[in-house]
């Protein structure tokens, strides 16, 4: 198992082939039992798996491998990296997530038609964890305490669960819409100000209040390792939403017969008593979410049924883009007519003032990066500058706070104002830049402000530029150009085609006093959309 290639092995190496019908996770499944032989021919099959799951597949590869013509590769892989692992020249074959929703998200942000997700290799409860635990009434009500901590969707699937179940709740008429977008509104605001879901053990070495969103199976192997730790579990009354793992077929042409294969080789495992072993072992329940044994986890817990899937698909594509951290590169005008009045201030001192308020606004996880552009800026024929490298507002570089650095690269950029406006060709660096950098466990975008139009003769013409960033578009790398255009001046024609050409919006402050509203607007463009 792992990054290898097994040899065939006389006597267990075989062709796949009494088919046995069972049913599995609500669907019905071959399962095969293969006759001992020696292969003529072995597949390799490239697994990826989501979350903490790596372990618990490779296992069940490995007996699958015992009776079967197929070699498994097992890679875990974050939750937030699967879109780009699965555009990636040597492409997975199989997929195991850690809910059908997110095989249906990643499908349609891929523009993929995957019709058949596979069946579920074990299920495993949402559960808060945590000292003294308080009660638990609904979803709604968890998701509004102060002291829960929680990892993205863009780490886990657990968020998710808790929001479709807060969702159920609302399709039950026990709250409204408004009062879930609210409830879920508050809770992401948090989540970008904090550190994530802490760790069991650090939970229980510390006597402050904590409350964490985790799975049945992630507690009780910790209940295991620590038996006498003052952490306890509990499911909200209205019940709870368990991750259902799902296997799902995402080879393409000749590859998708040999993964169905390998799908039914690795299922059949867990209708076979040392597969049920290996399931328990890993403290997950079986598809039809009975309760662990010797009273691990959670028991009986009322396992909640989704509601339409449509409103949960909407639903959690709404939450990830609304959690998702910011990683941007601001990119900043600095050409002379930067100089001109505006109500007492110059353009370039509003934007100056208005930059400055952004960055006290910005969440504590968020990223970014500063340009400047005019003529000649980045050298001959060059009109951009990296200014400061994309990277935490909350980190720290030779000692000195990288917001601050922010700040003042800000205030001496736009105190040196000349040249002319060279924007097609700093739009087309930057987001090349972006690409280049891109961190799918982010929110990435350009954002671009300008008071003015192309001046650069030597340039690409908006018609290339428009041309390349098609060229360079690529649904699993979404990279929205976020342009500004600050007073009548700005070419509002050709902001708005760069931004439309990458999936972005356009701005104009025709009053230069508008500036610091619009680029908060700017900011949270990410959540609209989704």
């Amino acid at each position: 198992m792992g990054q290898h290639t097994t040899a065939p092995q006389k006597g267990l190496r075989a062709g796949l082939a009494v088919a046995l019908v069972v049913g599995l996770g609500g669907g019905v499944y071959a399962v095969w039992d293969a006759k001992h032989g020696e292969c003529s021919d072995v597949s390799d099959i490239s697994v990826i798996v989501e979350g903490d799951l790596g372990g618990y597949v490779t296992q069940l590869a490995d007996q699958a491998e015992k009776n079967s013509c197929i070699d498994y590769t097992v890679e875990a892989v974050p939750a937030s990296h699967v879109n780009d692992r699965l555009t990636q020249a040597d492409a997975p074959d199989i997929w195991v997530a850690e809910s059908p929703t997110r095989v249906r998200q990643v499908a349609n942000t891929l523009g993929r038609t995957w019709s058949d997700i596979g069946p579920s290799l074990g299920t495993s409860p949402v559960v808060v964890a945590g000292h003294q635990l308080p009660d638990l009434p609904s979803w709604s009500k968890v998701l509004t305490m102060p002291a829960l901590r929680v990892d993205p969707p863009a780490k886990s699937d657990v968020s998710n669960a808790a929001v479709v179940g807060a969702l159920a709740e609302m399709s039950s008429g026990s709250m409204t819409h408004q009062q879930l977008i609210d409830t879920l509104t508050m809770r992401a605001l948090r989540m970008n100000d904090e550190d994530g879901a802490p760790d069991l053990k650090a939970m229980a070495a510390s006597d402050k209040p904590s409350l964490a969103l985790t799975t049945e199976r992630v507690f009780a192997a910790f209940k295991a390792a620590e038996p006498d730790a003052a952490i306890n579990a509990a499911v909200p009354q209205s019940g709870t939403v368990a991750l259902d793992y799902r296997i799902a077929n995402v080879a393409q042409g000749d590859r998708e017969a040999p993964a169905d294969d390998a799908i039914v080789a690795l299922t059949s495992v867990l209708q076979t008593d040392e597969g049920k072993k290996i399931r328990q072992s890993e403290n997950i329940r079986p598809a039809d979410s009975s309760p662990l044994p010797d009273d691990r986890g959670v028991g009986n817990a009322n396992i909640i049924v989704p509601p339409n899937r449509e409103l949960v698909d909407n639903i959690q594509r709404k939450w990830t883009a609304l959690t998702l951290p910011i990683r941007a590169l601001v990119v900043q005008d600095v050409s002379g007519s930067m100089k001109q009045d505006a109500g007492g201030k110059s353009r370039a001192e509003l934007l100056r003032d208005a930059s400055v308020f952004g960055l006290s606004k910005f969440p504590r996880n968020t990223s970014l990066g500063y340009w400047e552009f005019s003529s000649d800026r980045g050298g001959e024929g060059i009109p951009y500058r990296e200014v400061v490298p994309i990277g935490p507002v909350l980190g720290t570089t030779d000692g000195k706070s990288n917001k601050d650095l922010l700040a003042a690269a800000i205030d001496n950029s736009l105190s040196n104002l000349h040249g002319g406006t060279g924007l097609y060709d700093t739009a087309l660096a930057s987001f090349k830049r972006v690409y280049e950098t891109y961190d799918p466990a982010y929110s990435n975008s350009v954002i671009l402000m300008t008071d003015g139009r192309n001046e650069d003769r030597n340039s690409i013409t908006l018609e290339q530029l428009v041309s390349e960033l098609n060229i360079m578009k690529n649904p699993a790398r979404r990279i929205p150009i976020i342009t500004v255009g600050i007073s009548k001046d700005a070419d509002v024609n050709a902001l708005k085609k760069i931004s439309d050409a990458t999936g972005g919006s356009s701005f104009i402050a025709l009053d230069p006093k508008d500036i610091g509203q619009i680029l908060l607007r700017a900011v949270s463009y990410r959540v609209e959309g989704a």
